[in-house]
């Protein structure tokens, strides 16, 4: 399991990490990053979904036209803010975001989503909290309900250099974990039926390393990111 890193946030500290001077330098690549995503995903036009960490609702824009309802939750007032606008401005109806607490906000809707995501945001979390809210995701999907998340892996070698203190780490990437340690935490979540794809770097140039991840032994530390998929158990 990844050990919390000295110097822990407490939850204010991260909270004001995502703020609105955050929200205005979001990652101009989202776009590109989730829709390269969307042949991994399963979708239904009757599907229910949940986008947890919605962040400025780009995974909104990208399915709502797949789905038939889609809920945005996240705890960052100024993504909320952001996301709202962001459908408001496309015309998006079958959806609405809300600031709160994710492991409040899965109490309250038990065993209701057909699908959750969880796009680039375990990486924000302690090992902890990732227990707390992915428990709770996993008793708001429907039996055998599908959770998709992408991350980055601690493997990749520009990881191992924000590891090591060669690179400054990324604001707020204070749970960045390798395949296994994901699988192990959300089999304690109780999920099961996990599968990791290993991708390559949405950047154009750092996608170019990718195909060195065949090579054996050497090969881990050039797979950029993690798609993982899990299910609830039915």
């Amino acid at each position: 399991m990844a050990a919390d890193p000295a110097g822990r946030l407490t939850d204010d500290e991260l909270l004001a990490i995502y703020d609105q001077r955050y929200v205005d330098i979001y990652d101009p690549h989202a776009i590109p990053r989730i829709r390269r995503l969307l042949p991994l995903v399963e979708l239904a036009p009757t599907d229910v979904i949940a986008d947890f960490g919605c962040g400025n609702g780009v995974l909104f824009e990208l399915i709502a036209g797949r789905v038939a309802h889609y809920f945005g939750v996240d705890f960052s007032e100024p993504f909320i803010l952001a996301a709202a606008r962001r459908a408001e401005a496309k015309g998006l109806a079958n959806g609405r975001f809300e600031r709160a607490d994710l492991v409040d906000f899965c109490a309250r809707n038990p065993h209701t989503f057909d699908a959750a995501f969880a796009l680039d945001f375990s990486e924000h979390v302690y090992d902890d909290q990732f227990v707390q809210i992915f428990r709770a995701i996993n008793g708001a999907l429907k039996p055998g309900g599908r959770l998709y998340i992408h991350t980055p892996n601690a493997e990749y070698f520009l990881e191992r250099f924000h590891e090591w203190g060669v690179l400054r780490q990324v604001e707020g990437h204070v749970g960045v974990r390798t395949a296994r340690q994901h699988i192990e935490l959300l089999e304690r979540c109780g999920f099961e039926r996990i599968d990791v794809h290993y991708l390559a770097h949405y950047l154009s140039f750092a996608a170019k390393f990718h195909f060195l991840g065949r090579l054996p032994v050497v090969g881990r530390l050039f797979r950029a990111r993690l798609f993982i998929v899990a299910r609830a158990k039915g």
